[in-house]
């Protein structure tokens, strides 16, 4: 059916009323694994626009609320979305966000190469 999200759609935080995109309270492992992989396929579909994520983004709740944001609209596009608009505005988004990464610099942090999540991420530090 048109519109009925597909079996492999991120359905992390529908349990406890929280945005899907903000961990749920108390924390969860499966939702910490989830977004990891939504955030690794994310950067690897955008990576023009994402090049600029830095090591340790992971330990800014800014940065994770971002990209898990960013990563539960575009799989709620690509599963039920029916206007174009939506599209713009994600990539407008999107824009918006890879511009903010680059005013933020590099200093001496080294820029994220996506991969298996750190020790720590999957049980909430």
């Amino acid at each position: 059916k048109a519109g009925a999200p597909r079996a492999n759609a991120i359905a992390v935080g529908e349990w406890d009323g929280r945005a899907r995109w903000l961990e749920p309270y108390g924390g969860d492992p499966r939702w910490r694994r989830e977004m990891w992989g939504a955030i690794v396929a994310l950067h690897g579909r955008y990576t023009r626009h994402l090049k600029d994520v830095k090591t340790g983004w992971w330990e800014d709740d800014s940065q994770i609320e971002t990209l898990c944001a960013l990563a539960v609209w575009r799989a709620e596009i690509d599963e039920a979305g029916q206007d174009p608009r939506e599209e713009l505005a994600f990539h407008h988004q999107l824009a918006a966000y890879a511009h903010t990464l680059r005013q933020q610099g590099g200093g001496v942090e080294k820029t994220w190469q996506p991969g298996a999540p750190p020790d720590g991420w999957a049980h909430g530090w």
